[in-house]
């Protein structure tokens, strides 16, 4: 796993550019496992082909062909995958923060889109579909790189306000979200990283990473917010879930495969050790009582 500095990875793919606004036609063979993703642009990612695995604060999601996502800038966990395709493949667009709130103080107020949003806290991420209207302008964007024709910054920024446009009025809630200032605090934030994680299996330097903090940092905060250290109440709070579903008559079988454990022998030294029985005898006992 490495961190990768974003846009500055995709340079050597075909894309159009300005100051402010890069439209980048991604093409990858062989794409790798999760990375540590800084976004230092905001980011609209279109899925041509594959599949793209996404952790953004305490969200996560995946998106799929015919699928787009906007990420704010900031730290992410991203995985690509080719899925049956010769390649992952992905239509980018990149800009600035400052340039979607300039969009709409230009064009969301005009227009009374605010009375549609009202969001309390900022969104991690928008994930959306690509309706007709956006294939054709996705292709528009990629015969202009594909042609390698110049397009001046003018022209650039203007199919960027097209693409906000487009946002604002599907989702605007989610779109003035985005980019509306965090509203949660630091140790709060760290909490819904954690809980809403909880299944990912996620390393600790993951958590950190998606936290905003180094790994020293998020164990003493950590710490301090739970009173326990990270790797334990992780460990805890799984074979607590795994009580539940055993409880619930959940099955056995894949059980340990979902809580990130190696193998069963694990699962089960580690749960018999928690509750003083193996899962077998807990559910068994746990029939006979309900």
């Amino acid at each position: 796993m490495v961190s990768i500095q974003v846009p500055e990875i995709l340079t050597n793919h075909q894309q159009l550019t300005s100051n402010d606004v890069a439209i980048i036609h991604y093409n990858e063979h062989t794409p790798v496992g999760r990375n540590l993703i800084s976004f230092s642009r905001c980011a609209i990612s279109f899925i041509l082909s594959g599949q793209k695995e996404l952790y953004r604060g305490a969200e996560c999601t995946l998106v799929s062909e015919h699928e787009a996502v906007l990420i704010p800038d900031g730290h992410a966990i991203i995985a690509e995958r080719k899925l049956n395709a010769q390649k992952y493949s992905s239509l980018v667009v990149f800009f600035s923060a400052e340039l979607a709130q300039k969009f709409i103080v230009k064009y969301v107020k005009q227009n009374d889109y605010g009375h549609k949003a009202s969001p309390t806290e900022k969104d991690a991420f928008l994930k959306f579909h690509q309706t007709p209207y956006i294939t054709e302008y996705l292709n528009g964007l990629t015969h202009l790189i594909d042609k390698q024709l110049v397009v001046t910054p003018t022209l650039l920024l203007h199919k960027l306000e097209e693409l906000f446009l487009i946002l604002a009025e599907s989702y605007p809630s989610h779109f003035l979200g985005i980019f509306k200032p965090l509203a949660i605090d630091g140790d709060h934030q760290l909490r819904q990283i954690v809980e809403n994680n909880i299944l990912k299996n996620l390393s600790l330097n993951e958590l950190a990473f998606l936290a905003n903090r180094s790994l020293a940092t998020f164990k003493r905060d950590f710490e301090k917010e739970y009173g326990i250290s990270p790797g334990k109440y992780i460990r805890e709070r799984k074979l607590d879930i795994a009580k539940h579903e055993l409880t619930e008559g959940g099955a056995l079988n894949n059980l340990y495969l979902q809580l990130g454990y190696e193998n069963a022998s694990n699962f089960t030294s580690a749960f018999k050790k928690r509750f003083g029985q193996t899962p077998k005898a807990y559910q068994s006992q746990a029939s006979i009582l309900s």
